[in-house]
């Protein structure tokens, strides 16, 4: 089955195709196509200070969703998108192997953010 593509704006006002990846919960989406993570990253304009042999966390918000991109190397990229229907209940029992918790306080930031619009 191929993975789902988002229509959002990019960020200069135009409407894009976005790899949102596989579904995890309803409105919580991981991409770890590197190909797809790269263009996503283009496509949105999506701004990252790396630094070498640290790990490099973005959150950007497009339209209603928030995209949390994280490069820990060239090769290991990851990308969430977090919808605004996000089941904080049913998204706290995931446990550390379905997703560490220190993605977790990324993705509870994120959905924080687009909460707050």
């Amino acid at each position: 089955m191929e993975n789902p593509t988002l229509k959002l704006n990019n960020g200069n006002g135009e409407i894009a195709e976005y790899h949102s990846g596989q579904k995890i919960l309803d409105d919580l989406y991981l991409n770890m196509d590197k190909k797809e993570i790269d263009e996503n990253i283009q496509n949105f304009h999506i701004d990252f200070e790396v630094i070498p042999n640290q790990v490099a966390i973005n959150t950007t918000q497009r339209d209603h969703v928030a995209i949390v991109s994280i490069i820990v190397s060239e090769d290991r990229k990851y990308q969430y998108v977090v919808g605004p229907d996000l089941n904080l209940e049913q998204f706290e029992k995931l446990d550390q192997s379905q997703m560490p918790e220190m993605i977790k306080g990324q993705v509870r930031e994120a959905f924080q953010l687009i909460q707050s619009k």
